[in-house]
């Protein structure tokens, strides 16, 4: 008997992504008891955690998107310099990388060996190296987006541009970055919620001092480690409803831009 593979694949996502991907996110909401919300509520300790969370991924996307801006000029005008290539290359290095490689690499580079003319400790343990860390490792995403939105607007504003007197930089500048807003945003949106849930760059560089450096994703470790599981649950769940709203944000905007285009907008609609 002939098996239909597209029934079966049909019949086993639906299952497996709910117990793999739903069920998690579930019980985890299920966990969670009053007392460890009031806990939670109560230590000024996370509320510390969410504001160095929140400035710091805020921080680190602003350079992701800066440095990305930089990149697309590149990927444009550039394509075949050996910069463009190494570059190209080398951004998607800190995804495969683990990323407490990362964070020792960080360390090494910012810490007291070259840094100590900034401090006993360099860069490392501030918030600085939070920003750093959070900033390497969600780079490549506002990268590989603007990169995507820069390719498919194509060249021909650039040509017309060029045909009116504009050097590359001005081109750039004042036809393209305008035009790639929607991916510019999107890309800085990515970086922000990338930076929100990284934990191993940020623990070995910027370390996990509480009311100083800690992030909301170390505050969720010392917390279990300290056998505050109630509390633990809480700062997570938390920690999901943030990431959902940042999600829901990038939805929104995404489907504004689209609507933006579809009657006749200035807007002009690039992939994020």
């Amino acid at each position: 008997m002939k098996v239909d593979r597209g029934l079966l694949v049909e019949s086993l996502f639906p299952p497996l992504f709910f117990l793999l991907v739903v069920w998690p996110l579930v019980a985890l909401v299920l966990d969670v008891r009053p007392s460890g919300i009031i806990k939670a509520i109560g230590d000024p300790y996370f509320w510390s955690a969410v504001v160095n969370s929140v400035l710091c991924a805020a921080a680190a996307a602003l350079m992701g998107v800066a440095m990305a801006i930089g990149f697309g000029y590149y990927h444009l005008f550039k394509r075949r310099s050996p910069l463009y290539r190494v570059a190209d290359f080398l951004n998607d290095l800190p995804i495969a990388l683990p990323h407490t490689v990362a964070g020792l690499a960080l360390l090494l580079a910012f810490g007291r060996k070259y840094f100590w003319w900034l401090g006993e400790n360099g860069l490392a343990f501030t918030l600085v190296a939070v920003v750093l860390a959070m900033f390497f490792v969600s780079y490549p995403l506002a990268a590989r987006t603007v990169q995507a939105a820069v390719e498919e607007l194509g060249t021909d504003l650039v040509d017309v541009a060029r045909t009116l007197g504009d050097e590359p930089g001005e081109a750039y500048l004042r036809v393209v970055v305008p035009a790639i807003k929607e991916g510019l945003l999107g890309g800085a949106l990515l970086s922000f919620s990338r930076s929100l849930s990284e934990f191993a760059a940020v623990i070995m560089f910027g370390g996990n001092v509480p009311g100083k450096t800690q992030v909301l994703a170390s505050y969720v470790f010392a917390r279990v480690e300290a056998g505050d599981f109630d509390v633990a649950v809480a700062a997570s769940v938390f920690c999901m409803i943030l990431a959902v709203s940042v999600i829901a944000l990038v939805r929104s905007l995404s489907g504004e831009f689209t609507r933006a285009a579809e009657t006749g907008g200035d807007t002009v609609r690039v992939s994020g």
